[in-house]
């Protein structure tokens, strides 16, 4: 049965608000873990662990099938499926389990740190329960329903914080960021059980369709995760373990915005296109809304983030974390980039096209290495932010004439939805500036709150005034401003007749 687009939108929209939610709150639970642990650590108790994490993540790439993608691309999902999907998951988790146990000592002596051997060790547990987690989600997820992944999503964090947080007051340790890690992997398996039953059954029976889909698309996820890690394992070998931790502990602020927000959106994405792949004007219509709905949403995220490091800084990591304000001032702007062609990844996945998945990670990479290396050797940590800016450009690039392909928008069309957002962004961006040229900086805290409060609302009402008076200019197109201006008119017939 074919939905209309108000119904696949409706549910889209549905979809990716609950995962936006859940990630948004699990979030705020990372961001009071950080309140905490960085408070009680190092900067270099997080460089160590920052360094056994990237050889994690790594491996896990290394050894991913992504049978949920798989799943969900399936016409008609039956038991055999369910099984063949478990039991890939679980031969997964032994062999990378048994590979990071047999890394460790090796990286460990690369490193000159015995620590990281027993960390490596026990952080493996967590993508080895990340592949046990139950195949029958993906019957919720093909139907656009997530309320369950926001609520296993949301009590892991719980489970998370609460884990970290006690061994980081009793201890001291390092261990707190490893253990608070696992745990979340192992209670969001646990709980996905209970949302969606499956009893396991091993079968490798439908291993067919699983190897290959998962042929190109895990090549490009092994090229993606290198693109992401090696940066820290570069520094973790030419920098000393606290500079190490400031880098990673303030990428992982600068990115909380574009992964709460666009990280979780993937899946209703790639759900939505796969609807109407059959009609190329739905097909091209649904990227271009969500396309400039990114940018609408992340631009002045990221830029606000941007403009106000210091109080972010002061407020969630404390004064000795204060050397991390110029790297979230600009490893938040290097992000900017990715969120003008962010839905062509779904898009790709949608239709098929894993090898220009692929393509497109290769060409990010080959031009961020030599730059990085290059960089990292002679500017230290901004010749990691200008290899990123440079290599998302050049990705952006390919990834619009990739859309054309598909879609056949054009290159300006494609930049058409672009505009209003880039224009209301600047405004903000000047009227932030004037304001905080006339605060005094934050000493404390407190101090660093009420400017993050000041500073933050009076831009987004810059923003959203400038983005509506664009809009307004421009005809009041479809897409993101009218979707927000209906709601408000909704809200406001509601609220109208109980104020008589």
């Amino acid at each position: 049965m074919t939905l209309p687009d108000q119904a696949i939108g409706s549910r889209t929209a549905s979809g990716a608000a609950m995962m936006v939610s859940a990630r948004l709150f699990t979030r705020l639970i990372d961001l009071a873990t950080m309140l905490v642990l960085t408070r009680i650590l190092t900067p270099a108790d997080f460089g160590l662990v920052a360094i056994a994490v990237s050889l994690v993540a790594l491996t896990e790439a290394v050894l991913e099938l992504p049978v949920n993608q798989a799943l969900l691309r399936l016409p008609v999902i039956e038991q055999a499926h369910y099984d063949t999907a478990f039991t890939i998951g679980l031969i997964r988790g032994v062999v990378l389990g048994g590979f990071l146990a047999a890394c460790a000592i090796p990286f460990a002596h690369w490193y000159h740190d015995p620590r990281l051997i027993a960390l490596i060790c026990v952080l493996a547990l967590g993508p080895a329960a990340r592949g046990l987690y139950s195949p029958r989600m993906a019957e919720f997820q093909k139907v656009l329903s997530f309320w369950r992944d926001f609520a296993i999503e949301v009590s892991g964090k719980v489970i998370s914080f609460v884990s970290c947080t006690a061994i980081a007051l009793l201890t001291h340790s390092y261990w707190a960021l490893a253990i608070g890690s696992v745990f979340y992997s192992v209670g969001m398996a646990l709980q996905s059980y209970r949302f969606a039953p499956y009893r396991p059954r091993l079968s490798l029976s439908e291993g067919a369709h699983f190897y290959e889909f998962a042929g190109w698309i895990t090549l490009a996820q092994i090229v993606s995760a290198i693109n992401w890690q090696f940066e820290r394992l570069l520094l973790g070998k030419i920098r000393p373990m606290a500079q190490v931790g400031l880098f990673s502990t303030a990428s992982d602020i600068a990115s909380i915005p574009f992964l709460a927000l666009f990280g979780p959106m993937a899946r209703p994405l790639l759900a939505a296109f796969a609807r109407v792949l059959d009609d190329p004007h739905r097909l091209a219509a649904s990227y271009q809304k969500a396309s400039s709905a990114m940018v609408a949403i992340g631009l002045p995220l990221l830029v606000g983030e941007s403009l106000l490091a210091e109080p972010m800084v002061r407020l969630v990591l404390g004064e000795k974390w204060s050397g991390a304000v110029p790297l979230v001032r600009w490893l938040a702007l290097s992000l900017t980039p990715a969120l003008f062609t962010l839905p062509a990844m779904s898009l790709l996945m949608a239709t098929g096209r894993t090898q220009v998945v692929l393509r497109r990670n290769l060409l990010e990479f080959c031009v961020k290495l030599p730059i990085a290396v290059a960089g990292a050797f002679s500017h230290g940590f901004m010749g990691i932010v200008v290899a990123r800016f440079v290599a998302e450009l050049a990705a952006d690039f390919y990834g619009m004439v990739a859309v054309r392909s598909i879609t056949g928008l054009s290159l300006a069309a494609q930049a058409k939805g672009w505009l209003r957002p880039v224009f209301a962004t600047t405004g903000m961006a000047v009227a932030v500036l004037v304001l905080a040229a006339r605060v005094v900086p934050p000493d404390d805290a407190m101090a660093a709150a009420l400017d993050l409060a000041a500073c933050g609302g009076f831009g987004a009402a810059v923003y959203a005034a400038l983005l509506l008076a664009s809009w307004g200019a421009a005809g009041m197109p479809e897409g993101l401003e009218a979707t927000v201006w209906r709601l408000g008119r909704s809200l406001a017939l509601r609220l109208r007749p109980r104020s008589a």
